[in-house]
Order: structure tokens, then sequence, then C-alpha cells
């Protein structure tokens, strides 16, 4: 039950994140465009999804460098309950 209540709590500071991190990213690229011009807006909001895609699958990446064993330190070796 506690498990289940941190899991939800990490998940809801994920997309938290996630929000904050993209909001800031279009903040970025909009920089002082005005809403009128719709097409400015619409290339900024594309580069603001290239980016932040971009940065996923940068990030992605270091999922690759790791071994087999690694994490045993934290859950001690135990495997996961799917349940």
């Amino acid at each position: 039950m506690a498990g289940d209540l941190l899991r939800q709590r990490a998940d809801g500071h994920r997309r938290a994140f996630g929000l904050a991190y993209g909001s800031l990213v279009a903040a970025w690229f909009l920089g002082n465009i005005p809403q009128t011009q719709q097409l400015a807006v619409a290339g900024a909001l594309h580069h603001t999804f290239l980016a932040v895609g971009g940065l996923t699958i940068l990030s992605s990446l270091s999922f690759w460098t790791l071994r087999a064993h690694d994490g045993e330190s934290v859950s001690r070796g135990r495997q996961a309950d799917l349940a």
C-alpha cells in the first residue's frame, strides 16, 4: 500500500517536471513572438517538440549503458512483483 502511494507521488512529480521543462523550452523558443503571428508561434512550438524529443532520445541512450546487475544494491537482488 505504501509502495503504491510512493509510486503515485513519483509519477506525479515526473509529470509536473516534464510539463515545467517543456514550458520553459517553449517559452525560450517563443521569445517575444506575439500570438497573432500564428506561423511563427507554430514554428516555435515545432522547434520545442523537436528539442524535447531530441533530449528524450539522448537521455534514453544512458539506459543502454546499464549492465545486467546495475541497481542490485538498491533492490538487494530482489525481483519486482508485477502482480
